[in-house]
Formats: C-alpha cells, structure tokens, sequence
C-alpha cells in the first residue's frame, strides 16, 4: 500500500490566516481519479500539564465550530518551521501562566486525516515554575482548573470533557506511565 496513490494536480481555492483549502486529484493504482478537498494545517501541540500534586492543568475555552465552551488540556498551532519543542513551551505559558522545567514528548496524532493535514505532537509538562506569557488576541482563557486524574475521568464519563485532544492524552500517558513504570 506504499504507493496507494499519487497526486495528479492540486487546485488552491483558499486561505485563511494559517489554514489553506485545496482541491487535489488523486490517482489509485487502478487508474481511477478521485477529488478530494483537504485543509492543510501547520500542525499543532497538546500538553498534559500536571503540577507537583499530580493535578492536571485544563483549560475552557469557546470552540466556535462546537458552539460552546470545552474543558481541555491547553494546545497551540506551531508557527511555520517551528519545531513541536518550541510551540509546547511557548503555549503551556501562554495557557497556563507556567514554564515547564521538564517537556516529554508522549506521542502523536492525525487529527482528521480524511480532510485535514492536522497532526498533534503530544507532550507531558513538569516542573512548574510561574511564568506566564500574554495569551493570543484570538482566544480568551481563564485561570487554568486543577483536576486530579479521578476527576478528569469523572468528567469524561459524563461528558463534561468531549474533546477529543484530551481523550487522546489519556490515553498516551498512560502508555507512556506504563512504559515507564
């Protein structure tokens, strides 16, 4: 299956602030041509950020396309050509008013590869050192809410927490705890 497909031509049609919209045609081993419409995403981070008591950092904030406001774990978008490394340390700042002494890469996620080129790097913060960065112009965050793991998992079996940046954390740490236990 290495060579599935192969693109045949990519038509721009949009772009908007980070995100750029292309219809590409791609051509499967059988010869058969296909559209399809992909939102290409630089690319972005998550932190599962815990404190000295083992609380984890989570933020709410508005996501337009849900409608509301999520319970997440902070995450940016990398600016162009900026390793995964740099966006994690700016964003748990800008997020959390912290600096992580100590960043581990836990692992990593397609977000929607149906449609869209988002891949997530996901990183464990620790350490914490106040420190906080000036939040972006495009998003409001209150004081981050300290949750202890029985917490997080509460309020993802009533669904308070759906989002699935956060579900995916669960997840990668504790493989990663697992692995390193």
């Amino acid at each position: 299956m290495a060579d599935s497909a192969h693109l045949v031509r990519s038509e721009p049609l949009v772009e908007v602030g980070y995100l750029r919209l292309t219809r590409d045609t791609v051509r499967f081993p059988d010869g058969a041509e296909v559209d399809r419409a992909v939102v290409w995403h630089p690319g972005a981070v998550a932190l599962v950020v815990e404190d000295a008591e083992g609380r984890w950092l989570m933020v709410e904030q508005y996501r337009h396309p849900a409608g509301r406001v999520l319970l997440e774990i902070p995450a940016g978008t990398r600016e162009a050509g900026e390793h995964p490394d740099v966006t994690a340390a700016r964003e748990v700042r800008e997020e959390t008013g912290y600096a992580a002494g100590r960043l581990v890469r836990l692992g990593g996620a397609w977000m929607a590869p149906g449609f869209c080129s988002e891949y997530i790097h996901y990183y464990l913060a620790t350490d914490l050192r106040h420190d906080p960065l000036p939040q972006d112009h495009d998003e409001y965050i209150g004081e981050p809410r300290r949750l202890t793991r029985d917490e997080i998992e509460a309020a993802v079996a009533s669904g308070e927490i759906e989002d699935s940046k956060t579900l995916i954390a669960l997840t990668l740490l504790t493989l990663f705890r697992a692995r390193n236990a």
